[in-house]
């Protein structure tokens, strides 16, 4: 995008990433009445041409109600 901010005008960032997923379409695992649907875990690195890096990692669960 463009600015008129002289700033950020060489402003360069990059995010790279990947992602696993486990999903049990038949919720076997149960945890109290609350069944098992799916496991997500995510990496991200974010690197700035102004020196700042990153690592970012994201967990979720989701859980179907028997």
């Amino acid at each position: 995008f463009y600015t008129s901010d002289y700033d950020l005008s060489k402003f360069n960032a990059n995010q790279y990433g990947f992602g696993i997923s486990y999903t049990d379409i038949f919720a076997k695992f149960h945890l109290f009445k609350f069944g098992l649907k799916s496991i997500d875990l995510k990496y991200n690195y974010y690197k700035r041409n102004t020196g700042l890096k990153a690592n970012i990692i994201a967990a979720g669960i989701k859980f179907i109600l028997d």
